[in-house]
């Protein structure tokens, strides 16, 4: 089976891309990111599909050396996931990526969830007080 990749990126008529969203760096108390889960913080814009259904991403959220990562997928509820993600601040323009793994379906509020733990400092450092406001190009790959 071939790799899948889903960029969440925001559509641009130059890049003529699809499955595209931007994240915008929100806050609340000492979490960074963005949720629709457990707090209302960060903005997403684009639409992204996988396989043909509609991905929502509920949640990249970093709080305390824990990234919480989050989505549903439409009409999908069982299940798991193995995911990498490329997080690039557009700022910068430098992509890292982090292997968050396996990601098992939790339920109609969250849909696919895992958290990583001990996350690396080149991700860790995005998601910071001074970044809130920023935007970055996350990219889900599907292993």
């Amino acid at each position: 089976m071939g790799l899948n990749r889903l960029m969440l990126v925001k559509k641009t008529a130059v890049s003529g891309g699809d499955n595209v969203f931007i994240m915008t760096m929100g806050q609340q108390s000492g979490q960074y990111g963005y949720s629709r889960n457990n707090g209302n913080y960060g903005e997403i814009t684009g639409n992204v599909t996988h396989d043909g259904r509609a991905v929502t991403l509920v949640m990249l959220s970093y709080y305390g050396g824990w990234l919480d990562v989050a989505f549903k997928e439409e009409g999908v509820t069982s299940g798991s996931r193995n995911i990498s993600l490329n997080i690039t601040p557009l700022e910068t323009g430098v992509t890292i990526n982090l292997t968050v793994g396996k990601m098992s379906y939790q339920g109609d509020l969250v849909g696919f969830y895992t958290y990583v733990q001990r996350v690396p400092s080149n991700i860790s450092s995005m998601f910071t007080a001074t970044n809130v406001g920023k935007k970055f190009k996350v990219e889900i790959v599907f292993n």
